[in-house]
């Protein structure tokens, strides 16, 4: 939804359609960024696995990462319930992909990720693993701060 300033109405900008698959619809959408460079919102659309692109103005959305069809699972190209997601200034991508308790990694315009904190479905509570991520950021260095939320902390990963 898109709220002006001084009013209380607000204005549909991508989903409402019901929840679903197609390309006019979103389910459980929770991570949100503006991509000021595509006028457009990055959106990780939680229970059907995905990160999609939803430019201002378009009726739908186009793939980033993740599954088209609602599919889940633990390799490079697959999510299992997307959070958090940020973007760093040369377009690459960080999600936190929750039930596989890892952030994945998508170089501009690639639907390959690579895990760069975490480990794929493995969770626990030394420095090196995450349970349940829920958030990233980013700082000017793009050192990666995670929201690591079954663990009750906050971890930074140095840039590498």
């Amino acid at each position: 939804m898109k709220y002006e300033r001084n009013t209380v109405n607000g204005t549909i900008i991508a989903g409402g359609n019901e929840t679903g698959t197609s390309a006019s619809q979103l389910t459980n959408p929770f991570g949100l960024h503006f991509d000021a460079l595509s006028n457009s919102f990055l959106i990780a659309d939680h229970t059907v696995n995905r990160v999609v692109r939803w430019t201002l103005g378009a009726s739908n959305w186009t793939l980033v990462a993740g599954s088209s069809t609602d599919n889940w699972g633990v390799n490079s190209t697959l999510l299992y319930r997307p959070l958090g997601l940020t973007l760093d200034p040369m377009g690459n991508l960080y999600v936190a992909d929750m039930m596989n308790h890892r952030i994945q990694f998508f170089r501009a315009g690639s639907f390959v990720g690579q895990t760069i904190a975490g480990m794929v479905s493995v969770n626990g509570t030394n420095s090196t693993l995450l349970n349940r991520p829920y958030w990233v950021a980013l700082d000017s260095q793009l050192n990666l701060y995670v929201s690591d939320s079954s663990n009750d902390r906050v971890q930074m990963f140095k840039r590498y």
